[in-house]
């Protein structure tokens, strides 16, 4: 508010020159009770507006540039100050930064070395101060060389994954004369490899690259290299890559192991790409777009083992892992090419060839021996440490060093292979030899090794040394479907019965569904019982292996009693807090309709040993699975009210879903014991 009449004439009078009359509008009079005088005021809104319009005022990059519509960033992104009030425009920026400069300058005169202008360049953008790290940058290009506070703000923009702003705060360093170094340009190909707008990225990437080598002072080196062929990689550009690859010699840009790796891993994400998209090919055809990379990869391994050989590069687990993972997705032949890759690389015999042993272990060092060589009084001991001798070509560790990695690796190539009896020979080699130790995804691999070749009695001992922490409803499942399917095996039961009890001894709650397994184990692996018969004894054989499958069966459902019942339990004490029954129901849908499937399963078994006639030959046997199947068809039948007190619609109702799924008493031919009579039956049963 002005109030004074030669201030506001003053104002007017400046203002009529830059603003024309008809943008000023009529003077309000106002009565002021101040001195006692009359004084006149302006709308301090239409003030603002004149001046902000004025030609004589330059007018904000943000009012004159165009929207920006472009959904991968085409146009430039504004590289301002990110705390200014929009709304004030130029004159609110102004203030703002005057406010930045006051307290900046104070800084820039503590802080003579670059060295220490970095160090806080570095502090204010990890408090998120941007905006003073630039204006400090800004000023101190003026007189220093910081090249390094550039790297740090361009660093900070491409972490925020701000491309076009950190490409232009690029052009501005070189326009206020500081030389970007070598890590300048490695900063910005590894953030063009993390925008989540790839062929933007690769775009920028390959043309700063390109005119680094036609024009730039500073030419590109194998980092620079490794850095653009990343970008290409995560774009799945393989034509920017080979065409970038292209650009190697045999001086700054000498390929390294890190290079053939980048190249090796874009080949296979682009195959398994292929192979996802589907793009309506037939398997043909995706085998042979495959087989394509395979031959690409295979041509650029040559180049590996030339350089190798020629003390040019030196071989790292990651490239022969990254070879290898190219070849299990081909063919059989491929997978070969995996067992002699590692025999070439990292010197792994060929475990899989006939008349080959695992090697002996080394003997282990006794205490004695170990006191000997540590004892400085023992005549044996050296007086003087032996001299150390410079590492030759002779010594030298030229062969990689597996790890997990190549553990996995080659469990893959030997299961896709289908040759699982020669798993437990590179398990053995690896572990116990080369003393590698494996992790969750070695013991998974080794479990689908073992599972794909039907070995209950190795899937048994497998998990039964599996670290606690690796182990989870699928190793459980998976373990009883290898007891399913190794039906030949007579002993194939009393290895489920051993994961069985792995599973309730480490698991707080049984999983539903490797339980029905594990009853299905059970109810299949009966080839053992019923043999060819003979003429003479057939009837007496027929019972006879009647017996033992109501025996094995029985014995399945006894062994799941108490666990199931634990696990039915869970379903009445939930551990999060509900508000409501209905919600509670909704929480547990999914698993009371598995538990129930147990039960139904449960109750198939018994009746199948109830109704079978020469199962079971005990009457009290016969009492005691009688009143355990009434419990748990009571059980269902709860269950079945709470999860559709509706009923089931147009499907039918609940009796009739559930006589469906489990036979009924009236069908099988069994009636419910009187409850006063059995009841201790009963309660023994649950």
């Amino acid at each position: 508010m002005y109030v004074c009449r030669g201030c506001l004439r003053n104002l007017a009078g400046a203002a009529a020159s830059a603003i024309a009359p008809r943008t000023l509008g009529p003077l309000r009079a106002t009565t002021v009770a101040v001195s006692g005088l009359r004084s006149y005021s302006r709308d301090a809104d239409s003030i603002r507006a004149a001046l902000e319009t004025a030609p004589s005022e330059p007018r904000s990059k943000s009012e004159t540039k165009p929207p920006n519509n472009d959904k991968d960033g085409a146009n430039d992104e504004e590289l301002g100050y990110d705390h200014v009030d929009s709304k004030g425009g130029a004159l609110a920026k102004q203030r703002y930064e005057k406010k930045l400069e006051k307290g900046i300058q104070k800084h820039l005169s503590m802080m003579p070395d670059p060295f220490h202008i970095a160090q806080y360049i570095s502090t204010a953008l990890s408090k998120g101060k941007f905006d003073e790290a630039l204006m400090m940058t800004r000023m101190a290009s003026r007189s220093k060389k910081v090249e390094v506070s550039w790297n740090h703000l361009i660093d900070y923009l491409l972490k925020k994954h701000r491309l076009h702003a950190a490409i232009k705060l690029y052009n501005e360093m070189k326009k206020r004369a500081q030389v970007p170094n070598a890590k300048t340009y490695t900063i910005i190909f590894r953030g063009c490899a993390i925008s989540p707008h790839p062929k933007l990225a690769v775009s920028e990437a390959t043309r700063i690259y390109n005119f680094m080598l036609k024009y730039g002072s500073l030419k590109p080196n194998t980092i620079h290299m490794n850095a653009v062929l990343d970008v290409c990689s995560r774009a799945g550009d393989l034509e920017s890559l080979f065409t970038i690859l292209a650009t190697a010699n045999t001086s700054m840009r000498s390929p390294d192991a890190h290079t053939y790796t980048i190249v090796l891993n874009a080949l296979r994400h682009d195959a398994e790409r292929t192979r996802q998209k589907n793009q309506g090919l037939i398997d043909e055809e995706i085998r042979r777009e495959i087989q394509i990379n395979i031959q690409r990869a295979r041509a650029l391994w040559i180049d590996v083992i030339t350089n190798w050989r020629h003390a040019r590069l030196v071989l790292d687990e990651h490239l022969v892992v990254a070879m290898g993972r190219m070849l299990t997705m081909g063919e059989s032949h491929d997978n070969e090419g995996v067992l002699d890759l590692l025999d070439q690389a990292m010197k792994i015999p060929r475990l899989d060839k006939p008349d080959v042993k695992l090697p002996p272990m080394p003997p282990a060092k006794s205490s004695e021996d170990a006191t000997t060589d540590i004892n400085p009084t023992s005549p044996s001991a050296p007086s003087s440490p032996p001299p150390r001798t410079p590492p030759t070509l002779s010594n030298a560790p030229l062969y990689a060093k597996p790890s997990q990695k190549t553990l996995s690796l080659a469990l893959t190539a030997l299961t896709n292979l289908r040759k699982t009896s020669h798993a437990s020979k590179y398990w053995d080699y690896l572990t116990r030899l080369r003393n590698i130790l494996p992790d969750a995804d070695n013991y998974y691999c080794y479990l689908r090794a073992l599972a794909v070749g039907h070995n209950s009695e190795k899937v048994a001992a497998l998990i039964s040394s599996f670290p606690r922490d690796f182990l989870g409803p699928d190793t459980f499942r998976r373990g009883f479907s290898t007891c399913i399917n190794d039906n030949l095996n007579p002993n194939t039961f009393t290895h489920a019965c051993r994961i069985f009890d792995v599973m309730i001894s480490t698991q707080r709650y049984p999983d539903p569904m490797a339980m029905r397994l594990f009853l299905r184990s059970a109810r299949l692996n009966t080839k053992h019982f019923y043999n060819p018969f003979s003429a003479s004894g057939a009837r007496k054989d027929e019972l006879a292996a009647l017996k033992l499958h109501g025996r094995q069966l029985t014995a399945a459902v006894d062994r799941m009693w108490e666990p199931f019942r634990i696990l039915a339990s869970s379903l009445s004490y939930p551990t999060d807090a509900t508000r409501s029954p209905e919600e509670l129901l909704a929480r547990q849908r999914n698993d009371m309709q598995e538990v129930m499937a147990t039960a139904r399963g449960m109750l198939a078994a018994i009746d199948r040993a109830l109704t079978t006639e020469g199962m079971l030959d005990n009457n009290s046997e016969v009492k005691l699975w009688k009143a355990r199947r009434v419990v748990l068809q009571r059980a269902v039948e709860r269950w079945i009210a709470k999860l559709y007190p509706q009923g089931r619609g147009a499907g039918g109702s609940d009796k009739e879903d559930t006589r469906e799924n489990v036979l009924g008493e009236e069908e099988v031919g069994v009636k419910s014991p009187p409850p006063q009579q059995n009841r201790a039956v009963a309660q023994h049963a649950w």
